[in-house]
């Protein structure tokens, strides 16, 4: 069931449809100041589904799959647009797909930790040892709006844990600094 109303701004939409969905976006760089801003902002939490999100997902999912980027997952602030929408690759799942998530939240982590090296798009050529949550629930969307819920762990739920910090204008960087972050938001929906 897709929408056809907009929520995207005018500047949104003009990036999201300025190619076809087989089109790679360019991956914001936390060295350029420009980008920087919009990797830094706290995304917005999409509302409705429409075309426009579908067109972002599929050229989303281009660029983490691009010769250029060859990602494990993505979140749509890396391509200029601050909505809640990432994409991870499955690596638990057979075939390892990539599989989208509309407002993806995280509302239960452990407090075991695992701890491994990370990278990010957006950070080229670094890596360095975060420790993470080994086991995390996270709540997410599709996109009839069907609410669902999920347990992940280990190396999916590392992949989860640095997507959904960018929706929150938080790199790996800063969760090295800062120490393994906290948060689970709180259901105020119901």
């Amino acid at each position: 069931m897709i929408k056809e109303d907009n929520q995207f701004t005018t500047e949104e939409l003009e990036l999201i449809n300025a190619f076809d969905a087989d089109v790679p976006f360019r991956v914001l760089q936390t060295t350029n100041s420009e980008d920087l801003k919009i990797l830094k902002t706290q995304s917005t939490k999409i509302n409705s589904v429409n075309l426009d999100l579908a067109h972002l997902i599929q050229r989303m999912h281009a660029t983490v799959t691009s010769e250029n980027s060859k990602g494990v997952g993505i979140a749509a602030p890396q391509v200029g647009i601050n909505r809640q929408v990432i994409l991870v690759q499955r690596v638990d799942k057979e075939d390892r797909p990539f599989e989208f998530y509309i407002n993806p939240r995280i509302i239960w982590q452990s407090e075991i930790l695992r701890e491994g090296d990370e990278g990010c798009l957006s950070i080229p050529d670094v890596y360095k040892s975060v420790k993470r949550s080994l086991v995390i629930t996270i709540e997410f969307q599709n996109l009839e709006n069907e609410i669902f819920s999920e347990s992940l762990e280990g190396f999916v739920a590392v992949i989860f844990q640095h997507e959904i910090d960018h929706l929150n204008g938080i790199t790996f960087v800063d969760v090295m600094e800062e120490g393994t972050l906290q948060y689970i938001e709180p259901n105020n929906d119901k």
